[in-house]
């Protein structure tokens, strides 16, 4: 009688062990591979520069928010923000510059520098930032949870 019941608890241990094992929660820790997690932020940027919004959105996971300027934004509220200054006139560029990126299976951060400027009226002003950024590894690819970035004041001429 004994090993009737150890067989059973056997077999539904290696039941609920196969089931945890399989689920998505457990699935084993995508690539760590730091240029994806910087691409998806250079794609992010490339996006908003071209007003692409769609494609923007689609590297925020649903509860991304950001810190700029003091203020805290959603998806909806930065990218109307850059809409609204694009209608105006303005042109942005964006690029992620000294990329440093860290691991913990389906997390990953960055800190970088983002060097960029403005164009308004046909005067360019050059603008660097340093940022950084959580993603999540949702769906296949890195998405973009959370980020802060804080403008580096021009640099005074003696």
């Amino acid at each position: 009688m004994t090993s009737k019941w150890s067989s059973i608890s056997v077999a539904a241990a290696a039941a609920v062990f196969a089931t945890v094992a399989g689920s998505p929660a457990s699935a084993a820790c995508p690539a760590q591979d730091p240029a994806a997690v910087s691409g998806t932020v250079q794609a992010m940027f490339s996006a908003m520069a071209t007003g692409d919004v769609k494609t923007a959105r689609s590297t925020f996971t649903p509860d991304f928010y950001l810190f700029d300027n003091g203020v805290r934004f959603d998806a909806d509220g930065i990218l109307a923000l850059v809409q609204q200054a694009q209608h105006a006139g303005s042109t942005y560029t964006w690029k992620v510059t000294e990329p440093d990126v860290h691991f913990a299976c389906k997390l990953a951060w960055i800190a970088y520098v983002n060097q960029g400027g403005v164009t308004k009226d046909g005067q360019q002003t050059p603008l660097t930032w340093l940022e950084s950024g959580v993603l999540q590894y949702e769906r296949g690819r890195w998405m973009i949870r959370f980020m802060h970035s804080t403008r580096v004041p021009p640099k005074k001429t003696p």
